[in-house]
């Protein structure tokens, strides 16, 4: 009997954990459907997959391969680990061997995965002959090779970020590259949503511009994992036809997949034992037990502390003269460290690790058996793709969902079948919005004069001379004959951000002993709330005391401690409004469009001790606000109003809990009618707004200035009420659920039911 196997038999007859499990599902192996190696491929390639075991390619690897060949767009979605790698790597080095002067892009949403994509196609064209020439170019390749990867590089690895402010900028020292583009490759599609997406889809659409200005023509092959709508986004960000391959030829083994609510340590207030230390005690047991495990956590302060404490245990255990090793793996590392953390994974020197959601893209971390997710990941989509890190193509394997104290875990683990049942999150995005059109109008016209009644956008939309007629009059632009010339300084891309939300980075430097080493970077709003000065900061199980926060120069100083606790900031976020633009009487309620201040305050923080997690004591935070000024639409239901009646008919005990989930359903309802992604727009309820004098619910725009979604809430906003109250009718849920209102808390004693609330309140409001 296998490890894997053992555990498994282990956990069935362990009653204490039995007693917290809610379900156990069992999916069965799945053989593979196999097709036989095109007979068209180069005998060096069939050589080379032979090396590898290869003597057949899974039924969706001959698909693409087909249409990339026929010249045909598509999308391919299979699960985790299925293959999708040479359902393009094939078609394109087939091309490179046929006709050397073909190029291709490959496109990639992380350096990470840049990395390991050109370690994969590496190893291929090193057990060949063809003499492919491939190269990564994003931030940190270095000057001396940049010009070597422009000229000869056969296959170019980057991502949007660098295409959009490093290649089309400056497409005349690539014109050997662009003009002879004949494969693009998107991979990890579903992550181009939302504002992200609509940037991307604008920055495919310059460079489908500038590849017909060389006479290119590319192929765009596209992976992605599980979503709800892979083919309708697919056709959103190309703009055209795609031939979606959704049926999965890989096989699978057999899969458990656990859904754990973890014990009661007071049942009088219902206390749960914390993920953390459940995480850490499951994971050790499948360790002990020789089953590579990964663990994923909802934070870097969890993803230290779990990797703390299981290597804290494992000090001392050896198994095959062996110690068992486990490495935590985060955003913030030097790359070099990252690099490290997934060779040993691959290699088997790494027998565990601890990640947070950066290991739930594709990076090839070779085998692990099991998957220990230490909180509900926020969706159904990544909740599988964490669960799919487990289990190679044959071997049994077993994932462990854990549910946190959350409302929204606690739902996930006592309504298994909405888990199992519930279809993964669509995905959409509105390359249109004309805050993010205008942005890369100006890049396209710096990048090649726009001619009059030219379409920007070869498949939807019209001719751009409104926009363009703004952007004339703002003086970026000018007008000579028929053509569109860029007008101003500098070139627009290197002001336009694809992510939007992100800042500066501060670095941190480790000064024991004098040394002053880069040890690791952190984003400066979470800095703010994890470097502040006396912080704990832990990296990679070292401790260290934040001495000084220099956030004018980003820099943050840490010197290596021993201590027993960790710190953990309060934060505060407030909302302010700055300037009415229109106060209207819309659809029963006032709406109020304008500009606000969103303050985030980081003004104290707790001490928590290592292992019991108690609370120790306080410290005070001075550091200045993080704002943000972005663009709301405010409803405001004021008495007399069909809204504000409509609440005042609530039981007083109501009130609050319905306000606040009327901001849930928006949530969940909004994104589909604004066409963008949940984490796009921000909800604010207020019992009684300040600034209005009355009940509001805020929509606001998560990002610094405006990217025009909250603004364009009213005109759709009968629609959202519609589907709002359908949906809220329609659940089969008694008290709420994840997909209309939100999970009732159990914890908070309610007098009443706050779905029906939440509904008597719509048919009131639509029907005034």
């Amino acid at each position: 009997m296998s490890a894997i196997d053992r555990i498994i038999e282990q956990f069935r007859e362990d009653r204490a954990f039995m007693e917290c499990v809610t379900r156990w599902e069992t999916i069965p192996a799945r053989s593979g459907s196999y097709r036989d190696i095109p007979s068209d491929l180069d005998p060096r390639l069939r050589t080379a997959l032979q090396g590898r075991g290869i003597e057949r390619i899974y039924s969706h690897q001959a698909e693409a391969y087909a249409a990339a060949r026929a010249g045909r767009d598509l999308v391919v979605v299979t699960p985790t680990a299925s293959g999708k790698t040479l359902c393009y790597n094939l078609a394109v080095l087939q091309t490179i061997i046929e006709q050397p002067e073909t190029r291709a892009l490959y496109l990639f949403p992380t350096k990470a995965l840049s990395q390991d994509q050109q370690a994969e196609l590496g190893d291929t064209v090193l057990a060949t002959d063809i003499g492919a020439r491939v190269a990564t170019y994003d931030g940190d390749t270095p000057d001396s090779l940049r010009a070597a990867a422009r000229e000869t590089g056969q296959v170019i690895i980057t991502n949007p970020d660098m295409l959009h402010s490093g290649i089309l900028p400056n497409h005349p020292k690539w014109i050997k590259f662009l003009k002879h583009l004949r494969f693009v490759v998107i991979d990890e599609l579903h992550t181009y949503r939302g504002v992200f997406g609509s940037h991307v889809t604008n920055v495919i659409r310059r460079l489908k511009r500038i590849c017909r200005f060389y006479g290119a023509d590319p192929v765009f092959i596209c992976c992605s994992a599980t979503i709800g709508n892979p083919g309708d986004l697919a056709r959103a960000v190309l703009e055209g036809p795609v031939q979606l391959i959704d049926t999965n030829g890989a096989p699978a083994g057999e899969r458990h997949v656990v859904l754990y609510n973890p014990p009661l340590v007071d049942r009088v207030q219902g206390i749960r034992r914390g993920v953390v230390n459940e995480a850490q005690t499951i994971a050790l047991r499948l360790l002990r037990a020789g089953v590579k495990t990964i663990v994923f956590s909802r934070s870097r302060v969890r993803t230290e502390l779990i990797a703390g404490y299981m290597n804290k245990t494992l000090a001392n255990l050896y198994t095959d003269n062996e110690r068992i090793r486990v490495e935590s793996y985060r955003g913030g590392y030097l790359p070099s460290e990252r690099r490290a953390v997934e060779r040993g994974l691959r290699d088997g020197a790494i027998h565990g690790v601890v990640s947070t959601n950066a290991l739930e893209l594709g990076i090839d971390i070779g085998g692990l058996d099991a998957a220990v997710l230490a909180g509900f990941p926020g969706s159904i989509a990544s909740s599988w793709q964490q669960l799919g890190r487990a289990g190679r193509r044959q071997t049994v394997s077993i994932s462990v969902l854990l549910a946190s104290a959350s409302p929204l875990d606690q739902y996930m683990v006592k309504n298994p079948d909405y888990f199992f049942g519930r279809a993964p999150e669509s995905a959409f995005l509105d390359a249109d919005n004309m805050y993010i059109l205008a942005d890369h109008l100006k890049c396209a016209i710096f990048e090649l004069p726009f001619e009059t009644g030219e379409r920007y956008s070869v498949t939807s939309g019209g001719p751009v001379e409104e926009h363009l007629a703004v952007l004339e009059e703002e003086g970026t632009i000018r007008r000579s004959g028929d053509r569109w010339y860029w007008a101003d300084r500098g070139y627009p891309a290197e002001g336009i951000s694809l992510r939007s939300a992100t800042s500066d980075n501060v670095v941190i430097i480790d000064t024991t002993g004098g040394i002053d080493a880069v040890i690791g970077e952190m984003d400066r709003p979470s800095a703010k709330e994890m470097l502040f000065d006396n912080a704990i900061y832990i990296h990679r199980g070292d401790q260290y005391v934040v001495t000084k926060l220099d956030l004018e120069n980003r820099r943050a100083f840490v010197e290596r401690r021993d201590i027993n606790y960790f710190t953990d900031a309060l934060v505060k976020r407030d909302i302010k409004v700055l300037l009415e633009d229109e106060r209207v009487e819309h659809l029963g309620c006032e709406v109020v469009t304008g500009d606000i201040l969103v303050r985030t305050q980081v003004a104290k923080f707790k001490k928590i001790r290592f292992h019991t997690h108690e609370n120790i004591g306080y410290g005070e935070i001075s550091i200045p606000e993080e704002e943000m000024h972005t663009k709301a639409v405010a409803l405001v239901f004021r008495p007399g109003s069909a809204a504000g009646d409509a609440l005042a008919d609530l039981p007083p005990a109501l009130l609050a809990p319905a306000i606040a989930r009327i901001g849930t359903v928006m949530r969940n309802v909004a994104p589909f009618f604004l066409l963008c992604d949940a984490r796009d727009i921000g909800i604010a309820e207020r019992i009684r707004d300040p600034h209005f004098g009355a009940p509001a619910l805020y929509v606001y725009d998560a990002y610094p200035g405006g990217s025009g979604l909250a603004e364009s809430l009213t005109a759709v906003l009968d629609r959202v009420l519609d589907a709002a109250r359908q949906l809220v009718r329609e659940c089969p849920c008694e008290e709420g659920c994840p997909s209309c209102v939100g999970p009732r808390d159990r914890s908070v004693e309610i007098d009443g039911n706050p779905k029906a609330a939440v509904l008597s309140f719509l048919e009131a409001w639509r029907a005034g």
